[in-house]
């Protein structure tokens, strides 16, 4: 499987300045320069409005709040309402008298719906680099050793 591309922060011990140069230039292309902008549908919402503000102060912390990111990022918070009414309306639920049959599929289909939602946020999560194993996937494992030249020019090549 192929590995992540690095940041340019992450090559700085092993490229050359013009190998940076040029990665600082993609990377700096591939970014808009403006800021996260909450959708309509988020700010109406105070559960999502509440999950956007908290993502965009770490987004923002990180350098990573960037209108590239700005969909996703809206409907994670989206995500993040959908649960909690799903969660509010599991909890209602159990309160209501009803035949146990219907209680138990009632609760068994908010119990599907916020899995649902969850694996959705934790795939944007994966995909961001929000998850702990994502942000370390983009740090080098360790320093390429530098092959000593006299042993190269001698034909030794340093790895015998």
């Amino acid at each position: 499987m192929a590995r992540p591309s690095k940041t340019v922060e992450n090559l700085e011990r092993h490229a050359t300045k013009a190998e940076l140069t040029q990665r600082r230039e993609a990377e700096k292309a591939a970014m808009t320069g403006m800021a996260i902008r909450e959708s309509r549908e988020v700010a109406k919402d105070r559960v999502a409005h509440a999950e956007f503000i908290r993502v965009s102060e770490i987004l923002t912390a990180v350098g990573k709040n960037d209108a590239m990111f700005e969909a996703v990022i809206n409907d994670y918070c989206v995500y993040k309402s959908d649960i909690s009414r799903y969660q509010a309306m599991r909890k209602k639920l159990q309160e209501e008298e009803m035949e146990a049959a219907e209680l138990y599929r009632l609760v068994a289909d908010c119990d599907k719906r916020i899995d649902a939602y969850r694996k959705k946020r934790f795939d944007i999560e994966k995909e961001c680099g929000f998850t702990l194993a994502s942000a370390m996937r983009a740090i080098p494992k360790k320093a390429e050793a530098k092959a000593n030249p006299l042993l190269e020019v001698l034909g030794n090549g340093g790895g015998d």
